[in-house]
Parts: structure tokens; C-alpha cells; sequence
């Protein structure tokens, strides 16, 4: 015979519900702190990391290392990038950490603020350096037109007005041209080509090879001749052409000095032009020119 099967009825005043009901409050409650106490870890954690990034002293630029210059003022170029490291981002952040640092806004303040530099380079080395290296232009002429004179780099590129009491005019004893010609010139254009500079920059040495002493100045008809004059110390002038090679012109002339003006003293030379290959012309003081000669300069 089956037993009666037992039937519990539960308390009906609902305590099992209530105490569901504690439990799952509690387990929300637990929920509710976990998630407030992983924030707070959270916004704790990201403070730190913050402060540390933008804000400590570990990764706060202290040295910067400038390599390459020659001529530029140290002092001066430590005072540009100091002056750009001591802005803020967004009025908050300093410029002058490891992680603010940029490197692309300095190469191009110093390129704009310092024409003589060619080429620079700013590299970050953790935690707290500055690597500058950099290229200085080489100045080799003075070009003068109008009223104004610029350094003149081996591009043929005017990368500043001349200050002819600096160091890098009075030092290196500059060529000054002078256009007869004046053309409006900017800072940074290209006014002259290469080659022209290689040709003014040789042609002083070459005529003391030669026995040729010469002013330090020279003149050019116009930019775009490919001409220049130059007076000789004693009096007259050389007329030379681009166009055609030195060597061959300075034989020419050796020629000409040697043969034709051997008795002559320099100073009664009204002129020798030398601006068609393999010949010259010339004219004496007070004496008529002779006719046009050609010189076989490869002997």
C-alpha cells in the first residue's frame, strides 16, 4: 500500500519572499560598490598616469643636446626651444615633457627664426632629452641690388639680408656683387644658379694664380646675363662670361698678359673681355684697340 505523499504549505506570511528579495538587494548593493570602487581605482589609476605623463619632473625635458653649428649662437638657439617648451596645451598641459614635446613645430621654428640654418633635425631620447642636430648654410657671395645686400648660400639662394659688422661677412671675407641692374629680391628665393656661384667663388683664387690681383667686389650687368666684371687693383676691368669655363678664359687671359702686355703696366688696361671663348678683347688707356685676335689657348 502507497503511503500518502506529504504536502508542506509554506508560511503564509511570505518570509521565504522577503528574505529572495534581501538577498538579491545585497547582491545589487555588492554590484553598486564593486563598480564604484573600480571607478574610483579607475579615476585614481588614470590621475597617477596623467600626473606622471604631463605633469612629473621625471618626464620633463631638462636637457637638450645642439650639434653642428658652427657659426649660429648657441645661447640663441637654447632660447627658441625654451620659448616653445614653456607653452601650455590647451592652457594646461606643458609643452616641456617627453610625451608634449613636438619635435616637427621646433625644426620648424628654428628653420624660420634662424635663415642660416639648411637642414635641422629634433629627435626625443626618454625621458627627458632633446637632440637637435643641424646644418648651417655656407655663405659665399654678397649680392647687392638697389639698396639692400644678401648672403648668398652655394644654391644661389638669398637666405638673409647682410649685416656687414657679423662675424660671417668680416670672418670669411666675403664677394660682393653688385646687380647694375636692381631686381626685387625676397628672403629664400633662389637668385642665382649654382654653377654662377662656383664660377665667382673660384674666379678671385684662380686670377691670384695667375699673378692678378683683384678688388673684392665684382659687377654683374643683370642676374640673368651670366656675366660678371671685376676691377683689377691696379685699375681697368676683366669681363667674364659663365657660359664658357674658367680654366679656359684664365689661359686666355695668361695668354694675353704674357704675350701681347708684357711692357704694359696694369693700370693703363682700360679693359679685357674675355666673354667669348677663345678670344679677347681689349683696350688701353688712352690708346686705340687693336683688332680682334683669336688665341689658340691649347697650347
Amino acid at each position: 500500500m502507497l503511503s500518502p505523499k506529504k504536502t508542506y504549505i509554506q508560511n503564509c506570511t511570505g518570509a521565504h519572499m522577503k528574505s529572495k528579495e534581501k538577498s538579491a538587494n545585497e547582491k545589487a548593493t555588492s554590484r553598486v560598490i564593486s563598480r564604484v570602487v573600480f571607478y574610483i581605482l579607475l579615476v585614481a589609476f588614470l590621475g597617477v598616469t596623467g600626473y606622471v605623463l604631463f605633469f612629473s619632473a621625471y618626464l620633463k625635458i631638462s636637457k637638450i643636446s645642439i650639434n653642428g653649428n658652427e657659426e649660429l649662437d648657441l645661447a640663441e638657439i637654447r632660447s627658441v626651444i625654451e620659448s616653445k617648451q614653456q607653452r601650455k596645451l590647451f592652457k594646461i598641459f606643458p609643452m616641456d615633457t617627453f610625451l608634449l614635446a613636438n619635435t616637427g613645430n621646433l625644426e620648424n621654428s628654428l628653420t624660420s627664426q634662424f635663415r642660416k640654418i639648411k637642414k635641422v633635425s629634433v629627435v626625443k631620447k626618454f625621458p627627458d632629452t632633446l637632440e637637435i642636430t643641424l646644418q648651417e648654410r655656407k655663405a659665399l657671395l654678397v649680392l647687392c641690388s638697389g639698396e639692400k645686400c644678401f648672403l648668398i648660400d652655394e644654391n644661389g639662394t638669398a637666405y638673409s639680408e647682410a649685416n656687414f659688422d657679423s662675424p660671417e661677412i668680416t670672418q670669411n671675407h666675403l664677394i660682393k656683387i653688385f646687380d647694375r641692374n636692381p631686381d626685387d629680391i625676397r628672403i629664400g628665393d633662389t637668385v642665382i644658379e649654382r654653377l654662377y656661384v662656383q664660377y665667382v667663388s673660384a674666379l678671385s683664387v684662380t686670377l691670384q694664380g695667375i699673378g692678378v690681383a683683384i678688388d673684392n667686389e665684382y659687377w654683374t650687368p643683370s642676374l640673368v646675363a651670366d656675366e660678371i666684371d671685376v676691377k683689377i687693383s691696379n685699375g681697368g676691368e676683366l669681363y667674364f662670361s659663365t657660359q664658357f669655363p674658367l680654366e679656359t678664359a684664365i689661359k686666355t687671359l695668361n695668354i694675353v698678359l704674357k704675350k701681347e702686355l708684357i711692357r704694359i703696366q696694369q693700370a693703363d688696361v682700360a679693359y679685357i673681355d674675355l666673354r667669348t671663348e677663345n678670344k679677347v678683347f681689349y683696350k688701353l688707356t688712352n690708346v686705340p684697340a687693336p683688332p680682334v685676335e683669336k688665341v689658340d689657348n691649347k697650347k
